[in-house]
């Protein structure tokens, strides 16, 4: 089952034409990392994916259904299924990790308090984090906040989980943890993940398919063997490890 289609989408920020004809389709179940230098659109293209953008033309499916250009009220339901792990995790400051947990339960389900806590603890759980839920994020670590994200993000059960520069910033080791996260959350729960990363031991670590960015175009899209033997010579560097854009 094909889950999200991008069919000749374009998106420019005056006169930066940053995504020139996307063209590509994700199939449920699967982690597909997109790569490609900084300011190339990585971002761009997740964040059309619910609706944080719109693009100037082409189409956008989600599960087959048109969710192009919908009005923001028409993406709710898309986001309560297709969960966002923004870069910096995106925690509220004045909340403690229970508290930001419970949060979209409580804006988005019927679940009592007995069942916000018992969701709240068996989140925590699949991320490898105990007792911490009466710290505040000023409190945790680069990597903790990661996982709190992340624990909030697979907290409504959602079919898919869009990964924005998840080990930025973090540790080698540190790092390592969140990729083996990102396989455990697919293999467990069936996530679809979609992983924005110039890091290349989380492609290699995490990736299925491989989307290639570049000049505004998915200049490679495939497996990790099949990339590997791609003529693309700004690929290539890439995964010898020769190129940081």
């Amino acid at each position: 089952m094909t889950i999200m289609e991008f069919c000749d989408v374009h998106k420019r920020f005056g006169d930066n034409h940053v995504l020139r004809g996307i063209n590509f389709q994700i199939e449920k179940g699967e982690t597909v990392t997109i790569l490609g230098g900084s300011g190339s659109g990585k971002s761009v293209i997740l964040k059309s994916m619910i609706g944080l953008l719109q693009p100037d033309s082409g189409t956008i499916l989600y599960k087959g259904k048109n969710i192009t250009n919908l009005k923001e009220k028409a993406y709710f339901p898309i986001r309560k299924e297709v969960s966002y792990l923004f870069q910096g995790g995106a925690l509220f400051d004045s909340f403690n990790v229970f508290e930001n947990l419970a949060f979209p339960l409580r804006q988005h389900s019927k679940a009592d308090e007995a069942e916000i806590r018992q969701r709240v603890h068996v989140s925590l759980e699949r991320v490898g984090l105990k007792e911490v839920d009466h710290l505040f994020p000023p409190d945790l670590s680069g990597g903790m906040m990661k996982r709190v994200a992340l624990a909030r993000a697979i907290i409504n059960n959602p079919e898919v989980i869009l990964y924005d520069e998840p080990t930025t910033g973090l540790d080698p080791l540190t790092s390592q943890t969140i990729n083996q996260l990102i396989v455990k959350m697919q293999k467990e729960l069936e996530i679809t993940s979609i992983v924005v990363t110039h890091d290349m031991s989380t492609v290699f670590h995490v990736a299925d398919k491989l989307a290639f960015l570049q000049d505004g175009e998915i200049a490679f899209f495939g497996s990790m063997e099949e990339a590997q033997a791609c003529p693309n010579a700004t690929l290539c560097a890439y995964l010898k490890g020769g190129f940081h854009g």
